[in-house]
């Protein structure tokens, strides 16, 4: 008779990641922690802390010289899967409102060696055997620091305000500590170097405005399901600036021109965009 073997090994690969399918449908989810989830087939992107997520199952080996060795390679094949599927949540996370980690892996050599690298130095967080011998391994790692670097492209620095805002205030600054932008129900997809715009589509806040120290600890920004999350947001601490997004271009956001004035035109607000001292907060579900 046929053997039938492989052809079963093929199926319960095929079984366990329908189940992960139907089991992450994509969205935004606030879990119990009061993050903002995106979620995906392969894993999920912590948008709140800038991590990355992913699982990868390990199916028992029929042929095994002892029941160690089984369990061994069970291990490493989880440890191959959830490699494999971080690198696909890694590489359609959104760079800006139009490119993703992809376009830059599929278009730059280098780029994708390195981001290879930093998938294969991902964190074991997890690691369960299931009852039939299979096993579950989870897998995660940081979005900022030197990952940021890699992928968001290099741009000349913007240290001054824009000319047209830089008028002396004289009523009372309040001593802000962060920067809060409410986006919620404009549709917005989050990035790694989103902007915000003035009315007339000019950048108040981008990568060009941040200081290299603050773009290597955290990102540009991190975003939040609501605003109590963000005021508890040790980024911003508990007395944000908190402004009102007009509209939404794919992961860029528009401002008024009188917001725009009150960054630009303060000193010690405009520091705040240096700093990266920014949080936006987003629907919890996805459109």
């Amino acid at each position: 008779m046929r053997d039938m073997r492989p052809r079963i090994m093929m199926v319960r690969p095929i079984l366990y990641a329908l189940i992960l399918l139907l089991a992450a449908t994509p969205g935004f989810v606030s879990s119990e922690s009061g993050h903002l989830i995106s979620t995906t087939p392969d894993g999920k992107i912590d948008w709140t802390t800038g991590i990355a997520t992913a699982r990868g199952i390990g199916i028992p080996p029929k042929d095994s010289a002892s029941p160690l060795q089984a369990k061994e390679m069970t291990r490493k094949a989880a440890w191959s899967v959830a490699l494999r599927n971080l690198l696909e949540v890694v590489k359609g996370i959104h760079v800006d409102s139009t490119t993703t980690v992809s376009n830059y892996v599929t278009t730059n050599d280098e780029v994708r060696t390195h981001v290879d690298g930093f998938v294969k130095g991902a964190r074991l967080i997890k690691e369960q055997e299931m009852p039939d011998g299979s096993v579950e391994t989870t897998v995660e790692m940081t979005l900022g620091r030197e990952f940021s670097k890699l992928v968001i492209p290099q741009v000349d620095p913007k240290t001054v305000p824009l000319s047209r805002y830089q008028k002396k205030t004289t009523s009372p600054l309040k001593p802000y500590t962060g920067l809060v932008v409410d986006a919620k129900g404009l549709s917005v997809h989050p990035a790694l170097a989103p902007r915000l715009l003035n009315q007339q589509g000019e950048e108040v806040y981008s990568v060009a405005y941040v200081d290299q120290q603050a773009t290597i600890k955290h990102g540009i920004v991190l975003y939040e399901p609501d605003l109590a999350s963000a005021q508890s947001n040790p980024l911003v601490t508990n007395t944000p600036l908190t402004i009102k997004a007009l509209r939404a271009e794919g992961a860029d956001l528009y401002i008024s021109d009188a917001d725009a004035q009150t960054l630009h035109g303060v000193p010690s607000y405009f520091k705040l965009l240096k700093q990266a001292k920014v949080l936006v907060i987003l629907d919890q579900h996805h459109p």
